[in-house]
């Protein structure tokens, strides 16, 4: 091996790694805070030096000074960054329907430690989690999303990245399904908690003496698990559209990218 291939394949070695790296850091599964930063950073190396040969038959390794490649190091982990963050709003959007149904149904004392984020999390919105993540096992999901990665070092080659506007256009509002999709999953349960709202306040006017905050607090309880219980299905159903709307904004985010 001469002298020049040696430095060639080192480089496209190192800026694959930054790639995955920043890939490895906020993918769902892959990137829970529980999951230690050696085994993050083992991931990394080996899908760059599977991803390395490759590189050296397809590209060349562009001629920079120093600081170009600084730039060129950034780009590449902004790429593993935007992806993963694609992937992490379905994730934000369960949490946010766990904590509104929590919250309505009175579990919202209850806190549990959530280990990818390192806080406290309601125990309705840890079961929306668990519930999304293993969702995401799955289907598969871990395994497209691995293949849309290394893919795109054929798209995006590297030196190649373009950070434009219409890229974090395009992510900014793609982050509003954290509130749409975490509305549309708690509504149902919103709905029902509501309605029971209303009647638990004609009984209260009608009689009086009935202690209805005990009777109210059960009933919300009562209620509110009774119709999670039956929407799990449909959730799952509707985690599982949320996945496939997400690979399909990372192919967009990657094609803009180009």
């Amino acid at each position: 091996m001469t002298e020049e291939l040696f430095l060639k394949t080192v480089g496209m070695f190192m800026l694959a790694l930054i790639r995955f790296s920043g890939f490895f850091i906020l993918t769902p599964v892959f990137g829970e805070s529980s999951i230690p930063m050696r085994i993050k950073a083992g991931l990394s190396a080996l899908c760059a030096l599977i991803v390395t040969p490759h590189l050296l038959a397809n590209q060349n390794l562009p001629e920079l000074s120093a600081s170009g490649y600084g730039i060129m190091a950034v780009r590449e982990m902004t790429l593993g960054f935007c992806i993963g963050f694609v992937i992490l709003m379905v994730m934000a959007s369960l949490r946010l329907a766990g904590q509104l149904v929590g919250m309505q149904i009175g579990f919202s004392f209850v806190q549990v430690a959530d280990p990818s984020s390192n806080r406290s999390l309601g125990i309705v919105a840890e079961f929306f989690q668990m519930l999304g993540t293993l969702t995401f096992l799955v289907i598969g999901g871990h395994l497209l999303l691995l293949q849309a990665f290394f893919q795109s070092f054929d798209l995006i080659p590297l030196n190649k990245l373009q950070i434009t506007p219409g890229v974090v256009e395009e992510i900014i509002l793609y982050s509003r399904m954290v509130f749409v999709c975490g509305l549309q999953i708690a509504t149902p349960i919103m709905g029902v908690i509501l309605i029971g709202d209303v009647g638990l306040g004609i009984i209260a006017r009608t009689v009086p003496k009935m202690n209805i905050f005990q009777v109210g607090f059960s009933l919300k309880i009562l209620g509110g698990l009774t119709v999670l219980v039956a929407l799990i299905p449909h959730i799952g159903d509707f985690i599982k559209h949320l996945l496939k709307l997400s690979m399909g904004e990372v192919n967009t985010v990657i094609n803009l990218l180009i």
